[in-house]
């Protein structure tokens, strides 16, 4: 991977900062709408989605500082569930995932000229990870929950 395509990458992980912004303006019932009984609100999959991150902050500073180094996964529904994520304030939720965001996109820039396949951390279900791989996961994992949130959002005008 080139230090330009690096680069596309890291400006578009960091554009997933702002991808939440505007559930600060829905109303309380829109983010607590269940369409069923096992879907996440709106609420749980953008707190899920800055749990995720701060888990893969961790992670991909791993790589970087201990290669290979071994990371340990999490039950997604048992912590959704336990830590009561309807508790948990949305706005301080996204301001830690604009910061996270922000401090990981400037030290990535810091090593574009790495070779980021030699990056790596070892998932506990998931097995090697390199940097390459990881960055792409999570800008992904901005449209997979951007499509559940406008999912519910429709089923709830329904």
């Amino acid at each position: 991977m080139t230090t330009a395509q690096k680069e596309a990458l890291i400006a578009e992980f960091l554009k997933g900062a702002d991808a939440f912004d505007d559930v600060l303006s829905m109303s309380p019932a829109l983010l607590t709408f269940r369409p069923t009984t096992e879907a996440w609100t709106i609420h749980e999959h953008v707190v899920h989605f800055v749990e995720s991150d701060l888990a893969t902050f961790h992670r991909y500073r791993k790589a970087v500082a201990e290669p290979g180094g071994p990371v340990v996964g999490y039950d997604e529904e048992l912590w959704a569930h336990a830590l009561n994520y309807h508790g948990t304030n949305l706005a301080d939720s996204l301001a830690l995932l604009k910061l996270l965001r922000r401090i990981a996109s400037a030290h990535l820039g810091s090593i574009v000229d790495r070779d980021w396949t030699t990056l790596t951390y070892t998932h506990s279900s998931q097995g090697p990870v390199n940097l390459e791989t990881w960055i792409a996961l999570y800008i992904d994992h901005v449209d997979f929950h951007r499509k559940y949130i406008e999912r519910n959002r429709q089923q709830f005008k329904a």
